[in-house]
């Protein structure tokens, strides 16, 4: 039995959650099973609009209490989820539309201080919606750039109520301060894409350390970037710039986690679609999940995987935005 509780104890997980934000430390030994379960959309793949239907979905947030919030992006919603109850699916918003109700993709969702922020992709704002889907409220616009679209991805929302925000295609990242809908941009000031040490090509998912380093999936320069607080430029601490299918090297990269012991864990859309762990300033990393070096629809399989989240089991939660659904896969817990 003691030998038993030692084991657990070099697997599990500890999350600290603090306004429903964690902090995420996981043992260098923990595993997870390899063949996941469906928990949100089609088992098979297909896209649909019912309430356990999901259509190109983008990122979750899961919450201490096992709720999943979803960025189920072409049905213009979030999906709500009740992962250990057996209470129905809802949905909150509707769409497409630019009503303050209504919602035109929204990518990501986060939840800090009882309520949901929502990236309202194409409506280039971020929506403050109570959880119930009640007293929405705009919290922050972000500018169009001159010439064609901006395509604001992904939202990290930290303690202190700071917004972040990914653009895509005008490769930067955006701050916006606490009552303020106005932001300033952070990282990739030229909004022009480009592969040095101040520049994205693409900046997908954002994560922000509770010391206010901002580490960025930057997709098509198939790197980690970090960016602390102040800087005009970031280090790269993942990926060595160049697709490819090496230990040293990501695969289009779109979403980054980060534990207090400094392991990263990425998501990879290309033609591996997987998920990675990766130690900050290591030069490789290792696969964890959907390790098959090819994406496909079983269940230990990822389709163009956008995002990830944990629960406060350490279970891992992993987005196929190429096969509409939400995969789990248990942590093993080797007793």
């Amino acid at each position: 039995m003691i030998l038993k509780c030692q084991i657990l104890l070099n697997v599990i997980i500890l999350l600290i959650i603090t306004n429903v934000s964690f902090e995420l430390k996981l043992s260098p030994k923990a595993a997870w099973n390899q063949i996941g379960t469906t928990v949100a959309g089609d088992r098979k793949g297909s896209a649909g609009s019912n309430l356990s239907q999901l259509n190109e979905p983008v990122d979750i947030y899961i919450t201490n209490n096992d709720i999943l919030y979803i960025g189920d992006s072409y049905n213009h919603r979030i999906l709500v989820v009740h992962l250990n109850s057996s209470t129905n699916n809802s949905a909150i918003g509707s769409g497409p539309g630019p009503d303050f109700n209504q919602l035109n993709r929204p990518d990501d969702v986060f939840v800090f201080n009882a309520s949901l922020y929502v990236l309202d992709t194409s409506n280039y704002r971020v929506q403050k919606v109570a959880l119930d889907g009640s007293n929405v409220t705009t919290v922050a616009h972000i500018p169009r750039p001159g010439t064609g679209p901006g395509d604001p991805l992904y939202l990290y929302v930290t303690n202190e109520g700071n917004i972040y925000v990914s653009e895509r295609l005008g490769h930067c990242i955006w701050l916006f301060f606490p009552n303020s809908t106005t932001g300033h941009i952070i990282a990739g000031q030229s909004r022009q894409k480009g592969s040095n040490s101040d520049q994205f090509d693409e900046p997908y998912g954002i994560f922000v350390s509770d010391v206010g380093a901002t580490y960025i999936a930057d997709r098509k320069n198939n790197r980690i970037m970090k960016w602390s607080t102040g800087d005009s430029y970031g280090v790269r601490v993942a990926g060595d710039g160049k697709i490819g299918d090496t230990p040293k090297q990501l695969n289009s990269p779109t979403q980054v986690i980060v534990d207090t012991n400094e392991y990263m864990y990425i998501t990879e859309t290309g033609y591996r679609a997987r998920v990675v762990r990766w130690l900050v300033g290591s030069t490789w990393g290792v696969c964890i999940v959907a390790c098959t070096r090819s994406s496909g629809i079983e269940a230990t399989q990822l389709n163009q995987p956008h995002s990830l989240a944990f629960d406060r089991h350490g279970s891992l939660y992993v987005t196929g935005w190429g096969n509409h659904r939400v995969q789990k896969f248990r942590i093993l817990d080797y007793s």
